[in-house]
């Protein structure tokens, strides 16, 4: 096995970057959802789980300088009054854009019925010091990809759906990382421990830039064939660089 493909995701939420290296520390990848969007009348963390918006809003991360291109065609430096000016007209109500803090942990919701975005919201905290979700690095593999695409070749399975950070190239047609749970993987300088499968949300149904449409089959599917999870999460237990193409080890 070897490292097909990195990913991060500097706001939460909007499309990310493919990266040739990434960086691994104790919170995961380094830069990845460093930021979010926060509701100013909820006090939530905005999540294209709630507002599948965000989804179309692209996010960069170069050093310490982040660039945001709206779908309006209006681009955004950094964070600011400037940034949360735009982010506020574009979505039509109060946001600013914050960063993660060490001790901070954040409030998300999404519709209890992921086929009625009107319906009754359920709300989480995320794990301390991240606006991940849950687990901080999420590991898919192309084989789990192959093995949707063999199942229902009717439907988009596009990468972009499931936001990896590691893409991992596997032999077959089998979501073969769902037997990984509680061993570990070491990747370069890296070791990952796999800690349990990625549930599916909302998410995977969205539409997204270049031509992803709403598919609302996607979760239908993964919940009734695979039990609600497609590719895993993973904690690091020892950080440092990843490069694409590199071997992946199984212990």
């Amino acid at each position: 096995m070897k490292v097909s493909g990195l990913w991060r995701y500097p706001v939460k939420s909007m499309v990310g970057e493919r990266q040739a290296t990434l960086a691994f520390n104790d919170r995961g990848v380094d830069g990845d959802r460093r930021f979010g969007v926060l509701d100013l009348s909820s006090g939530t963390i905005v999540s294209a789980k709630h507002d599948a918006r965000l989804l179309l809003a692209r996010a960069m991360l170069a050093g310490v300088t982040l660039t945001i291109r709206l779908p309006t065609g209006e681009t955004v430096l950094g964070s600011g009054p400037s940034v949360d000016q735009a982010l506020s007209g574009w979505l039509g109500r109060p946001v600013r854009l914050v960063e993660v803090t060490s001790t901070g942990r954040a409030t998300f919701e999404m519709p209890s019925d992921f086929e009625d975005d009107e319906s009754e919201r359920v709300r989480w905290e995320g794990p301390y010091g991240s606006f991940v979700d849950s687990g901080p690095v999420h590991v898919l593999t192309t084989s789990s990809i192959r093995a949707m695409v063999s199942e229902r070749p009717d439907l988009q399975w596009e990468l972009a759906r499931f936001r990896p950070n590691v893409l991992i190239d596997g032999d077959g047609d089998s979501p073969v990382e769902q037997d990984w749970i509680g061993r570990r993987l070491t990747v370069g300088e890296v070791e990952l421990q796999v800690v349990k499968p990625c549930n599916r949300c909302v998410m995977t149904t969205r539409p997204q830039p270049g031509g992803t449409e709403r598919q609302l089959d996607i979760l239908r599917h993964i919940n009734a064939k695979h039990r609600s999870s497609l590719g895993v999460l993973a904690s690091v237990t020892h950080g440092g660089q990843v490069e694409t193409g590199q071997p992946v080890v199984m212990q």
